[in-house]
Order: structure tokens, then sequence, then C-alpha cells
């Protein structure tokens, strides 16, 4: 039913959106394979303990209970969606109730040059350095737990394949504000009081302050994360900054007479088309006004959906492919193909 790996590194690659897997892994002890499979979906994964099989499959375009089924072989499983959100995995032998033991992350290697894909449109791979954005104010301090990285990542590289780009996150580093007073007058928006009209004239002056200037802009790609916005962003990217800022959560839906967030969207990060759109703009992508394209205007979307499509026309693939080569975002000034 399925052929195993001859050569090659390890590889298990999830598409969120379609839920299914590409996958070439050649004799993975059982608990490594299922840690990196938890690593790349952000599943909850449970396992029966003693179990140390070797697994090991090639296929491609899977759904997620057949790429299951295919892997583990005799091993009994159920993949099933949690009540409180997210998918549990359980692997066991006998009895479901002998699974007990929680299966920690494995990070696989990301593969950062090859040639893969068509050989006038290679791949590329494009790394981004991660910055969680500390504070003493609780609706700007972001927080390393409330984000997988990982099934965000691996939306958007979904998205992008088109265009045969991949993006691959570093490991997370701190930031603190460069302006203390631009800080608290950005954690000052929240406050009941200040007018949605002030914030949105203001909100964009206090940030290009309140961060950085980075060392490398236009040299690297960087994604600053925040705990929330008082306005309703998604994301944003920052050309001047060469930065994409991407909110925890979507905003601060309520607010006590402090100021203090207290609730607000958890599970709007994991929207990869916001992070896969923001990455157009810094891929110099404009905003175009057709349906169901990735770059669409915000104000221009039209149906239920949360965040823009997936879809770019060729000439959209030309233009971001050509500033993907020159390994850094677009920045006026500092940084076009």
């Amino acid at each position: 039913m399925f052929g195993l790996c001859a050569e090659g590194a390890d590889s298990v690659v999830w598409h969120p959106k379609s839920r299914t897997f590409d996958l070439r892994v050649r004799n993975l002890p059982l608990e490594k394979f299922l840690g990196i499979v938890k690593s790349e979906t952000g599943w909850e994964i449970i396992v029966e303990p003693g179990m140390d099989q070797l697994v090991g499959a090639e296929f491609n375009n899977k759904l997620a209970a057949d790429a299951m089924r295919l892997v583990l072989g005799k091993s009994r499983f159920s993949l099933l969606p949690r009540l409180e959100g997210g998918t549990r995995l359980t692997v066991y032998a006998g009895n479901i109730l002998s699974a007990t033991q929680e299966v920690e992350e494995v990070e696989q290697e990301a593969e950062l040059s090859g040639n893969q894909g068509p050989v006038d449109n290679p791949l590329i791979t494009l790394p981004i350095k991660i910055h969680y954005l500390k504070s003493r104010y609780v609706s700007i301090n972001a927080d390393l737990k409330a984000t997988n990285l990982r099934p965000l990542f691996a939306g958007t590289n979904e998205i992008w394949k088109k265009a045969n780009l991949r993006f691959v996150a570093d490991r997370p580093q701190q930031m603190v504000s460069a302006d203390m007073s631009m800080e608290k007058e950005f954690a000052d928006l929240f406050k009941p009081e200040v007018p949605k009209a002030y914030i949105r004239q203001h909100q964009s002056r206090i940030l290009h302050k309140m961060l950085p200037n980075l060392p490398d802009r236009g040299k690297a790609f960087h994604v600053v994360l925040i705990y929330t916005m008082p306005d309703a962003f998604g994301a944003v990217y920052m050309p001047s900054k060469g930065i994409v800022l991407m909110p925890q959560v979507k905003f601060a839906g309520l607010i006590d007479e402090k100021g203090v967030w207290k609730d607000g969207s958890p599970v709007f990060f994991a929207q990869s088309n916001i992070l896969a759109h923001e990455i157009g703009h810094s891929l110099s992508l404009p905003h175009v006004s057709s349906q169901g394209n990735l770059m669409i205007d915000g104000r221009l979307r039209e149906g239920s959906g949360i965040g823009p499509g997936i879809e770019l026309t060729p000439a959209q693939i030309q233009m971001a492919r050509k500033q993907a080569q020159t390994k850094g975002p677009y920045v006026p000034g500092v940084n076009s193909p």
C-alpha cells in the first residue's frame, strides 16, 4: 500500500487547510515520529507506554486519518476533535484507556536549501525571525505559550507552495520596545474613553516609534508577535520597518475601566491566510480587488469566511519570487528588486 523511503532525509509536511500529509519517513521510532507530527500539526498526542516499533512510509496528499493508518500499520489509533478545540491523536496497542503518555514535540530539521520544483521556478526557502514583544502592559506582552507557530507556518507554506516559496520560522526571541513613552501611549489606547477614530489615526504612528529599527532591516524577514491590538487588525506589514506585526488574538473585545484586556478571539491567530497575506506585502505585492485572491483588500472581501483568499495570479507569483530572490523583504529605499 505504500513504499518505504530508499534515500533522503525524513520529512513530514502537514497541510492544515486540506488536512493532508506529504510524508517521507524511514525506520523512525514511533514516539519520535509522533513527536514530529505533534510539532508540525499542533495536535495533542497520547500514546500507550512501551510501544517502541519503527515506522516508515512515503506518500503525498493523504488525508490525516489515511496517513496515520498507513504509517501506524497494525497499531490502533483514534483521531478526534477535542472538546476544548484542536485535535487529539491517541495511539495504542490494546485498549484505548492504556494510552496515558503524552508525546513531547520533536522538531525536524529545516531544509534551508534545495532545488525542488521546475528548473525555471526552483524552490526558494526563506528563514523568518520571530520576536515576542515583551511589556509590562498585559495587552502588549506577547505570550510564548499562546502561539503554535508550526501549524501557522504550515498553512502559510501551503498557500505559497504555488509560487514554490517556503518560509521557515527561526527560534523565537524576545523584543523590547524602543520607546517606553510610546509603549505607554499604545497601552492607553485600550482605555474605553478613547474614541475609535483617535485609535485609527494614531495607532500606526505610535507603533512605528515603539518598535525598534532592526540592524538587518530589509535583509531578513521578521515577524513580531504582540498580544493584542485595540483596533481590529488581523496583522499589518510595516514597510519602513521590514516587519510583519501580528497580534496573538484579534483585538480586545472587552476591557475594564482600567483598560485591561479581558477577552478577544483566541482562535484568530490560527488563520494562516492572514500571515500569508502580510508576507505577500513583504514580498512587494499590493492590495487587489479580486475576490478569492490572497492579496484582496480587507474592505472589499465578500462572504462569511475570515481573512483573505488563497489565490495568486502568475504576475503576483513572478513579482513575489523576484523579491524573494533578494533574500529580504521589500523596504522602500533599502531593498527592492
